[in-house]
């Protein structure tokens, strides 16, 4: 490939290559269609990392968005799932690297069929590669502004491929603009994604370039290490309970063995009583003979 990318541009076109516009779905979760048998096949997708960097850049996104939402039903996050979007045409499909979808269940699915889900993908992010950036920045973007898709989203993970590493797009009007840049720091500029309601920034993190996602309400930057840091935390955590509860243990098995010393000391005690009473008795009752013995 020549020279890099060069990218959406502000105000992209949104002409679609399809011939039908799926509206979005109506606000809150929505239960995917019974599916409808129509004589047509539409596989599952194969996935294949174009590079190892490749597979670094998609993987945490989809971890971090993940870990993101885990406490929401209605949001789908998926990596590499198949999007179909005209009943009866399986040739009609694409393959976001990431997307994700609101108002629809999270559950397991083998393929994305927007007549069924009611809606197509809300936020997709594509990972550059040599062979498919300017296919990306074309054709894809043309697609996904043809079936609804709100938010479209590059990276570059080699950083060369692209004017800049990360690049987001919003669909307005029927076109594409670029996403609101909100802040630029030492390490780059900070986009704004109305639709995850989250910031975007890029890293490079042991060669590859990732995205990484900031909440603006408390300005918390996280990306996939998060769950595996908290992963780590919690097997932590869950030894540290362990080990306090082995010390608990100990110390009721201390308090155990001095209360059964004390009660054992109790009983020693009593029976040296007992036998100091006997014993008492006893010369009470020689002295006694003794005397009854002089007498007589």
């Amino acid at each position: 490939m020549g020279d890099r990318s060069r990218g959406l541009g502000p105000d992209m076109p949104a002409t679609a290559t399809v011939t039908k516009q799926v509206p979005a779905a109506a606000p809150g979760t929505r239960e995917s269609a019974p599916p409808e048998h129509d004589g047509v096949e539409y596989p599952e997708g194969r996935w294949i990392a174009q590079s190892i960097w490749h597979g670094d850049a998609v993987g945490p996104a989809r971890e971090a968005l993940v870990h993101h939402f885990r406490g929401r039903k209605d949001v789908l996050v998926a990596m590499e799932l198949v999007v179909y979007y005209q009943r009866g045409n399986n040739k009609a499909r694409l393959q976001p690297d990431l997307q994700v979808v609101f108002g629809v269940g999270r559950g397991n699915r083998g393929s994305f069929r927007v007549w069924e889900e009611g809606k197509a993908p809300d936020f997709v992010l594509e990972v550059a590669s040599p062979s498919t950036a300017e296919n990306d920045a074309r054709h894809k973007a043309r697609e996904y502004a043809g079936i609804g898709v709100r938010e479209y989203w590059r990276l570059d993970p080699e950083g060369s491929l692209m004017r800049r590493p990360l690049e987001g797009y919003s669909a307005s009007g029927g076109r594409y603009g670029p996403v609101e840049a909100v802040e630029r720091d030492g390490r780059g500029v900070w986009l704004r994604s109305t639709v995850l309601e989250l910031d975007l920034s890029s890293r490079t993190e042991d060669g590859a370039t990732v995205v990484v996602f900031r909440d603006p309400d408390t300005g918390k930057e996280f990306t996939g290490e998060l769950k595996e840091a908290e992963r780590r935390l919690r097997i932590a955590e869950k030894r540290a309970r362990a080990a306090e509860k082995q010390a608990q243990d100990e110390a009721d098995l201390r308090r155990t063995a001095e209360e059964q010393a004390q009660e054992e000391a109790g009983l020693r005690r009593a029976a040296e009583e007992r036998v100091r009473a006997l014993e008492e008795r006893l010369q009470n009752v020689t002295a006694r003979a003794t005397r009854m013995g002089r007498k007589s």
